[in-house]
């Protein structure tokens, strides 16, 4: 355990610090490889934000079937609340 340790400590001191560093946050703010990582990061949360809007709709609509389950079986009106 204390040799794993002592491995990752001088391989994290062995790399350089250039390999942590991505385009977007180090590189120059004009380059076009940078302008380009700032849409992929934008196009990727809208990826994530259309997915979880979709987790959230179907939970809304099962809530509302549940709704109008419970109010059919109990024999009122169809409201919905």
């Amino acid at each position: 355990m204390n040799s794993l340790r002592i491995f990752s400590t001088v391989l994290i001191m062995t790399i350089p610090k250039i390999g942590f560093a991505c385009a977007t946050c180090y590189g120059a703010p004009d380059a076009p490889a940078t302008q380009g990582l700032n849409y992929a990061i934008f196009v990727l949360l809208g990826c994530i934000a259309t997915v979880l809007m979709g987790i959230v709709f179907t939970f809304i609509s099962l809530r509302n079937r549940a709704k109008a389950y419970v109010l059919q079986s109990s024999g009122t009106r169809n409201r919905m609340y």
